[in-house]
């Protein structure tokens, strides 16, 4: 009898232990009180993660005997057992490093050069094969009016060689909203990729083919600059920008990464102000358009010595045009990293081959975006959708 009891007790510990708890707090700076912006939350020595929203909220499903971890770059490290939270929004504050003063560096190879060893490096060193469990989403607007919604659970299954990465997607669960009459239109209007989001990402292609190819590095400025912080961590930061007689649609920004490792963490590239008068005008079958501002940031990490991207954002802003329609195209779109884990077999007709969400039913059996540490939706985000959820002139079909 005894022993059958100490089993129970036993089994009873070892969910008690498992359990998960919902976790919904806030991060701000510490000394400014602003909100930090994709701030990287995660477990301890665990895959799950998630990131702040614009107004530093964030949600997350982990386990209640676990840590919490909050990093974000320039700031220090805080980490906070999950029981510590409660039902209640907690506000947190992460401290700036006491950071010494930028140091230029200067190298005795090009920085073009070096940025491209700091590339392959990086490159070399991601995890694959690896199932990547993410969250994305996308909003667009055309002629300052929100006309797009999507957002799902994206699996990527992804493969390849140290040169060249490979990524097959699976859907578990989607939803779309959109206005238009033009069913032709739909999918001209989506400046996203789902295809590419995570072989982009890893092979670098969009930062050599546009800032360090031999056609185009000699149009730009580089700067490499140090900073230690009191811990004796030190990174790096190349910051690059176009020379100012190019007359050209030219990319302003910046790589930080581990001078040791040569692991990049972080990149940030916009269309450079000073440039955008150099937009070019594209000719295409139905009319002109001309690329106004694009943004991209991508952010790595590394969990338990696997090296991946964690979050990437897009920005693109376009105008078109024809002898009847003139309108200005906006798209904004997040992937995060929730989880990730050896690859598992799968199969392969659920694969999906198409380039935009739109082109799939909505599909889902819960409500996916308040659960899977999904981005948190602002109050006016949640209004957009709400809007276009009724207003939609197609709507969005269940399979």
């Amino acid at each position: 009898m005894m022993k059958a009891i100490y089993a129970f007790f036993l089994l009873f510990s070892t969910v008690l232990f498992a359990q998960n708890i919902s976790i919904r707090a806030s991060v701000k700076d510490a000394q400014t009180q602003e909100p930090l912006i994709a701030a990287s939350i995660g477990v301890q020595n665990s895959g799950l993660g998630t990131i702040t929203n614009e107004e530093g909220l964030f949600q997350l499903s982990a386990p209640k005997s676990s840590v919490i971890v909050l990093t974000y770059l320039g700031y220090k490290t805080l980490m906070i057992p999950a029981i510590e939270f409660t039902d209640d929004v907690k506000s947190m504050a992460l401290e700036p490093s006491e950071e010494k003063l930028e140091e230029v560096i200067v190298t005795k190879t090009p920085l073009h050069e070096y940025l491209l060893d700091v590339f392959k490096v990086s490159k070399a060193r991601f995890n694959k094969p690896i199932l990547l469990h993410t969250y994305y989403r996308e909003f667009v607007k055309s002629n300052g009016k929100h006309v797009k919604f999507s957002d799902g659970l994206l699996d990527y299954h992804v493969s390849g060689t140290t040169k060249k990465t490979k990524s097959e997607l699976v859907i578990p669960q989607n939803r779309s909203f959109f206005l238009s009459n033009d069913e032709d239109d739909e999918d001209s209007r989506s400046l996203v990729n789902i295809q590419t989001a995570i072989s982009r990402s890893y092979d670098f292609g969009y930062f050599i083919e546009t800032l360090l190819d031999d056609d185009h590095y000699e149009d730009y400025e580089f700067m490499l600059k140090s900073k230690k912080d009191n811990s004796g961590t030190e990174l790096y930061t190349v910051y690059f920008e176009p020379l100012t007689s190019i007359e050209k649609p030219l990319f302003k920004g910046w790589v930080t990464f581990d001078p040791k490792t040569k692991l990049i963490y972080e990149i940030e590239t916009f269309m450079a102000p000073s440039h955008q008068q150099y937009a070019r005008t594209i000719n295409f079958l139905i009319g002109k358009a001309s690329i106004l501002d694009t943004k991209y940031k991508v952010a790595f990490k590394l969990v338990n010595n696997n090296y991946l991207m964690y979050y990437s954002n897009r920005y693109g802003k376009v105008r078109i045009w024809n002898k009847k329609l003139n309108y200005l195209e906006e798209c904004r779109s997040d992937l995060i990293v929730t989880n990730f884990e050896k690859d598992q077999p799968y199969d392969k007709k659920s694969v999906y081959k198409k380039k935009r969400l739109y082109d799939k039913p909505t599909n889902y059996t819960d409500k996916f975006w308040q659960k899977n540490n999904a981005i948190v939706l602002t109050a006016e985000e949640e209004k957009v959708i709400s809007s276009l959820e009724k207003e939609a002139v197609i709507a969005p079909k269940s399979e």
